[in-house]
């Protein structure tokens, strides 16, 4: 039950954070477009959800930190979470869906990276976020192969 109510947690805040990247993408298309895009104008994008996008984000990417961390390298994600005599096949849908889990949030994450770099002033919010995006991912790496500095 514990499991099932942290899945679910982890895949709302999944969502959450894809639809703010998605609206602050909307927002900086529609306000760099040069044919006079009115539909997502840059106040579309408010202080609320600035503020989501930022908590959110350092939830989802703390998650993946954490889990990467507590993984050894080359297993999946979270596969300390089923039983010892688990069958092969929740070992594969475990790893699937830990795997499109981590995807969706390296993808958003280079989407606020690069539209951060060709757009920075647009919507800050999205420019910062995929800064400390960037940095966060580099530490998931670190943590999943068992990096150490000397």
């Amino acid at each position: 039950m514990q499991a099932m109510f942290g899945g679910a947690i982890a895949a709302i805040l999944l969502g959450i954070y894809l639809h703010l990247i998605r609206v602050a993408y909307q927002v900086v298309d529609c306000v760099t477009d040069a044919k006079g895009c009115t539909t997502y104008p840059a106040a579309y994008f408010n202080d609320g959800m600035a503020q989501a996008l930022s908590i959110v984000g350092g939830l989802v990417s703390a998650l993946v930190i954490a889990e990467l961390a507590a993984t050894k390298p080359g297993e999946a994600p979270a596969v300390r979470a089923l039983a010892a005599d688990a069958s092969a096949r929740s070992k594969f849908i475990l790893k699937v869906v830990t795997s499109l889990y981590v995807l969706a949030w390296m993808l958003a994450g280079l989407t606020a990276f690069f539209i951060g770099l060709y757009h920075p002033k647009v919507l800050p919010p999205l420019t910062n976020l995929g800064q400390a995006w960037l940095g966060l991912a580099v530490a998931s790496a670190y943590a999943y192969f068992g990096i150490k500095a000397k």
